[in-house]
């Protein structure tokens, strides 16, 4: 098993987070969504974080919130959109920093 982790936000047009999941995994990576079967319908680790106020976007002070879904594939990375990905590896799944990610996705594959 090899992870790249992504992110992203919901759109208006997104019918579900499985969904908005998805679609961002092919815009940032650009492996397409007929290439990757979601693991399961419902995201393997939920992580709320703070995010302070931003100015320049005219964010406010707020907490945020990553539902995170994974997803099965040979493929790799088409197209990288390094506007918004500053790196992406494949990597074992045993080597996810974050513990409690990583115990939720080794359990996921078992």
């Amino acid at each position: 098993m090899r992870t790249v982790p992504n992110g992203g936000h919901l759109e208006a047009d997104d019918v579900s987070l499985l969904a908005a999941a998805q679609r961002e995994l092919t815009e940032e990576t650009g492996i397409p969504a007929s290439a990757v079967t979601p693991a399961g319908r419902r995201p393997v680790h939920i992580d709320a974080h703070h995010i302070p106020a931003n100015s320049a976007k005219g964010e406010p002070d707020h907490q945020h919130f990553d539902f995170r879904f994974l997803f099965r594939t040979s493929a790799d990375v088409v197209n990288l959109h390094t506007e918004e990905v500053t790196a992406a590896a494949w990597r074992p799944a045993d080597t996810i920093e974050n513990e409690a990610l990583r115990s939720r996705v080794l359990e996921a594959l078992r």
